[in-house]
């Protein structure tokens, strides 16, 4: 089956129209003032049934020059134009406008069709053929065939369906996307049936059934009843088609021009870069400039920013970020249009490069540069690296590789291929369970410093400590809000440092590889005096806020405390627990005097009698036999602690 959508294009009355009526048998004027007046206002919609059975989309689109927002709806995904030029009038303003608009929607394939070659003579018709051959030289349509028909008598008509035939098999097939993109043309409710909106689909396929969010902003689920393909009811429609959808879930009030149906949650912009073609001579673009944007059915105002010219005049090309007024749902490559600010002239259009560029406040040289490289990446070479890349160096954080192929509409593996085969040093990997993380070199080593550092700090602060901190404490110092993708980042990121031999693990923290805990004498002093201090608190616990107000006196801050208190406990001077510390020396003394009793006693000790056994504290007992049951020496059970094997073991 054929996925190709044909539009027409060319001056007001040159019959459009009545040409789609005469190959399809189909009457695209279908409002009433439209059949008053005479022309197309609005988009109108048949199908032609080739020879071969396949069934293609047409779009008639109006000429008239009050209506190029709706031409620009129109022209917006269609695969070959039909330029119609009436034989008696030739070349006229608006053909023109259309040409510049076909050529800049990147449409490729064309046919110019001389109609009304019935109201002229023979050599009128030739002379016709020439002056179009001569004004496309140096257009996309410069060899394209042109054909002298007649919607009355339906001369021609047969030979134009064999040259459409000729072009649909020069086609490049459209590629695959995962993501289903469809602006909405028209929104109407059917009795019985409800909502149906029409469109072109842009990419991706759809199934009756399919979820479908409405953007930009709105992102309503909507559900797919059912899809007509030119008329008739499918299971599937995709790039390339015109579709009718009966969606559940959608009010009319809800919907505004410029919306568009996708598969998956898009994110809308209000600031893209661009590359823009200027095809008019009617106007000079300066640095700032207030325009008309138009893209499928989208039209807001826009304050564009030339960033590589001071001025855009016909024929150039040049970079621009646009600050649009209202939020827009674009992809990169996207096709669109401008107009000037009373919306009279059409000024030129281009690509979308990027939906989510930074603001650019200073036209520098890198700047250019990188738009250079991105312009032909997804213009000219279509190198999904060098996308994917510039998308990875303009970030200050990793990004999840899955998040890059929604973005991208590719799977996972296609853009991990891309990273894998043509990385030229600017993106580093990180795997780590089994998802994968990715970010620009250069801020991947401004993080390995920044870990350095912070390590490289608290050793200063905690200069008597052996072990550094943990893994956690660094997800918390980096600016990566996601807490998901700054764990997976900040794990393979420490992995590779330790690789790496410039960190080492102190049990469960980690350390700067050549620290050294060296005691000076000032620091003796104090541990000496911290020492006896808990010492003298016997079988008690000491308060810490008795210890802290001491030290304080000694010009000890609270924060030091902790630090030489772990220094004690790392060297076995202090036994700690659950926030208590107590001398080694008591926990010893009692030790053997809690062994000894539970030797005799078979059935074990409780918590009282322990307590009465020692003549110390309840805090102290309950401290002591945590730390007793974590030597191994002592089993609970219940509410009696008995010795171990290993407690055996330790009686003297």
């Amino acid at each position: 089956m054929q996925h190709i959508i044909i539009g027409t294009a060319g001056h007001v009355d040159h019959g459009k129209t009545a040409l789609i009526k005469a190959l399809t048998n189909i009457d695209c004027d279908t409002h009433k003032e439209e059949k008053q007046r005479g022309i197309t206002i609005n988009l109108g919609f048949s199908h032609l049934v080739l020879p071969s059975g396949d069934s293609l989309g047409i779009i008639d689109v109006p000429g008239h020059k009050d209506f190029i927002k709706t031409m620009v709806a129109g022209a917006f995904g269609i695969d070959i134009v039909l330029l119609v030029i009436a034989a008696d009038s030739g070349i006229m303003p608006q053909t023109k406008e259309h040409i510049n608009i076909i050529e800049t929607l990147g449409v490729k394939k064309g046919i110019v069709v001389l109609n009304k070659a019935d109201l002229v003579d023979e050599e009128t018709l030739e002379l016709a053929e020439l002056e179009v051959a001569e004004y496309l030289e140096g257009s996309v349509f410069e060899s394209a065939p042109i054909v002298a028909v007649s919607s009355q008598t339906q001369k021609g008509i047969e030979l134009l369906i064999t040259e459409i035939e000729k072009l649909i098999a020069e086609l490049d097939d459209r590629k695959t996307s995962d993501v289903f993109r469809m602006y909405i043309d028209r929104i109407f409710t059917v009795s019985g049936v409800g909502c149906v909106v029409t469109g072109s689909v842009l990419g991706g396929i759809l199934k009756t059934g399919t979820t479908l969010y409405l953007g930009p902003d709105l992102n309503k689920k909507l559900k797919v009843r059912t899809i007509e393909r030119h008329g008739e009811t499918v299971g599937e429609v995709q790039g390339g088609d015109r579709a009718a959808l009966n969606l559940t879930g959608l009010k009319i009030n809800e919907y505004s021009r410029g919306m568009l149906l996708s598969n998956k949650i898009l994110d809308s912009t209000q600031l893209i870069d661009a590359q823009i073609n200027m095809f008019t001579d009617e106007h000079i673009l300066d640095i700032w400039s207030t325009v008309i944007f138009y893209s499928g059915t989208f039209e807001c105002s826009a304050k564009m920013h030339l960033l590589d010219k001071d001025q855009l005049v016909k024929g150039e090309i040049a970079f621009a970020q646009l600050h649009l007024d209202k939020s827009a749902s674009l992809v990169a490559n996207d096709k669109f249009i401008i107009r000037n600010s009373s919306n009279t002239i059409s000024l030129g259009g281009g690509e979308v490069l990027d939906i989510a560029p930074l603001h650019h406040r200073k036209r520098t040289a890198k700047l250019i540069g990188n738009l250079n490289n991105l312009a032909n990446a997804i213009i000219h070479s279509n190198k999904l690296f060098d996308v994917i890349d510039y998308e990875v160096q303009k970030k200050a954080k990793p990004v999840f590789i899955g998040d890059l192929a929604e973005q991208y509409g590719r799977p996972e593996s296609v853009i991990m291929e891309e990273i894998s085969n043509h990385n030229k040093g600017t993106i580093h990997i990180c795997n780590n369970d089994d998802k994968v993380v990715i970010i620009n070199d250069e801020f991947h080593r401004k993080y390995y410093a920044q870990i350095l550092e912070i390590l490289k700090h608290h050793h200063l602060i905690n200069y008597l400590l052996e072990e550094g901190l943990e893994t956690t404490d660094f997800i918390g110092k980096v600016s990566i809000r996601e807490k998901e993708l700054a764990r997976l980042y900040i794990e393979s990121l420490v992995d590779q440092m330790l690789t790496d031999g410039v960190i080492k693990r102190v049990g469960s923290s980690l350390s700067i590889k050549n620290h050294q805990v060296k005691v000076d004498a000032k620091s003796k002093e104090i541990l000496d005096w911290l020492k006896k201090d808990i010492y003298n608190y016997g079988r008690h616990t000491p308060l810490m806020s008795e210890v802290e107000k001491t030290a304080v006196g000694k010009n000890v801050s609270k924060e030091q405390v902790k630090m030489y208190l772990k220094y004690l406990v790392n060297t076995k001077e202090l036994y700690f627990s659950e926030g208590e510390y107590i001398h080694h020396e008591h926990v010893r003394e009692v030790e053997q005097i809690l062994l000894k009793e539970l030797v005799k006693r078979g059935q074990g000790i409780n918590e009282k009698d322990f307590r009465l056994l020692v003549n110390s504290s309840k805090n102290f007992v309950k401290t002591v036999t945590r730390i007793y049951l974590q030597l191994g020496y002592v089993r609970q059970d219940g509410y009696y602690i008995r010795i171990t094997k290993e407690g055996e073991k330790q009686v003297k």
